[in-house]
């Protein structure tokens, strides 16, 4: 029997018009889940708002994490700080707290983690992803590598969590715009977080000021054989992605959709390409 599956996208006020066209494309394209999360900021809740349906709730931060504080902007990042926290984080910092969070506050066994600048552009049934009795775990082999310094920063952080040493360079990546996660799986990572820290998880991950919640995760599989037998590494993302080059127009864009595998059924375009919103709209929803 197949698992139930949900959608799990954080956003915020920035992306709220890629996100609204990310509910648009859903709408239009995406069948076979249970419900599709909006996980927001408390001070974005009432602007996503208008974006619930019957298939879609707007989760804010107060009903999943202890209250932040904004404590302003610097060098265009909006701080936060929560008491006992230390030092501030950031935005994206609690983006990935609240994933995970609501991961494990929603009630299907798996989810599928969707960016807010996604699209889909091709019908996708999403019940066709959890037919497997093992969740599709994407990775990239050895995509981490000394010259990207970040990376490798997340990946220690990942394994420090658990009291582990981190593997060896190169090393798999776990990273991109359309990740699957068990429920199971995040509760269990959580617990494991708290006792070997004696912190509360979202408080153990955030002191590490640089992390990434996908090699959190992908840190917990690989560490527990229990658990890595849930999984299976798959190499397909379901996404296309538009990482660098320049502003596509309506033919640009059209040639790119045609790019697609035929397993993929979505696109990212990352906005520093500049690519006009109302392009990637009239692609999408004509």
């Amino acid at each position: 029997m197949a698992a139930s599956i949900s959608l799990v996208t954080p956003s915020y006020s920035g992306d709220f018009a890629a996100c609204q066209l990310l509910c648009a494309s859903i709408d239009r394209f995406v069948s076979g889940f249970d419900m599709h999360y909006l996980v927001v900021g408390d001070e974005d809740a009432a602007l996503f708002a208008a974006l619930a349906g019957p298939k879609r709730r707007v989760v804010s931060n107060a009903e999943l994490l202890p209250k932040f504080w904004s404590i302003g902007r610097w060098r265009g990042r909006r701080y936060s700080w929560a008491p006992g926290l230390g030092l501030p984080v950031y935005g994206w910092h609690l983006q990935q707290l609240r994933k995970i969070a609501m991961t494990l506050a929603q009630e299907s066994e798996w989810v599928m983690c969707v960016d807010s600048d996604n699209c889909f552009v091709r019908p996708f049934d999403l019940s066709t992803v959890a037919v497997s009795n093992k969740v599709p775990h994407f990775v990239t082999p050895a995509g981490i590598t000394p010259d990207r310094p970040n990376h490798v920063t997340w990946l220690g952080n990942a394994y420090a969590l658990f009291g582990l040493p981190a593997p060896a360079l190169p090393a798999d990546d776990f990273i991109g715009p359309m990740i699957v996660w068990e429920r199971e799986t995040v509760s269990q990572m959580v617990q494991k977080i708290e006792s070997f820290s004696g912190k509360p998880w979202w408080s153990a991950i955030a002191r590490q000021r640089q992390f990434s919640e996908y090699l959190i995760y992908a840190a917990a599989v690989a560490s527990d054989p229990a658990i890595a037998e849930r999984h299976e590494k798959t190499t397909q993302s379901w996404c296309l992605t538009y990482w660098e080059g320049p502003a596509l127009d309506d033919k640009g864009l059209a040639d790119f959709i045609d790019q697609l595998a035929p397993h993929q059924n979505s696109i990212t375009i990352q906005s520093h390409t500049h690519t006009p919103a109302d392009v990637i709209r009239r692609a999408v929803l004509g």
